[in-house]
């Protein structure tokens, strides 16, 4: 499925992104220790991409039913009250893709404001970068989240023992 391809994709990229970052970091320790001569902009890169990842990795663990939670209520309702349980996970879905549709709409006025006043982040004379590029991958991971939710209001919840089974991996 196109949608799934296009969240694992997303993920990749934040996976890509975190080996980046760890290479980075190791240079910059390198360079204070060996040269004394740290690299310039390291913290600020470290700072968002923390969010960059986050929104980049978020929509295929929603997808994947993989969110972190505390499910021990949902688990007896399953055992006992099959459709009540399936029902306050679509409640749940729900409650995550109005939530998710906000901070997209939040996203995008900072992305139209960031883009347009071509705001910066950083140290003014040391290192600065462009805000609106994360305001963007905010706004793409919260667009794909609210998607991913709404794929379980429609067909159903999603748990990781369902997607491992649908993809064999048991």
């Amino acid at each position: 499925m196109l949608f799934e391809r296009s969240l694992r994709g997303l993920s990749a990229i934040g996976i890509a992104w975190i080996f980046a970052l760890m290479l980075l970091v190791g240079a910059d320790i390198v360079s204070r220790f060996f040269f004394n001569a740290p690299i310039s902009g390291v913290a600020e890169v470290a700072g968002f991409s923390v969010v960059a990842i986050t929104f980049l990795q978020l929509p295929a663990a929603v997808y994947q039913g993989r969110l972190a939670r505390a499910d021990l209520l949902l688990q007896r309702l399953r055992a006992r009250a099959p459709a009540a349980a399936s029902a306050l996970e679509r409640l749940f879905a729900a409650l995550g893709a109005a939530v998710f549709a906000a901070v997209a709409v939040a996203a995008f006025n900072g992305l139209v404001q960031s883009w347009s006043t071509n705001d910066q982040f950083g140290a003014q004379g040391v290192f600065t970068f462009p805000k609106w590029p994360i305001w963007l991958l905010v706004l793409t991971g919260s667009a794909a989240s609210m998607a991913a939710f709404a794929v379980h209001i429609w067909k159903g919840p999603a748990t990781p023992e369902s997607d491992s089974l649908r993809h064999g991996e048991i």
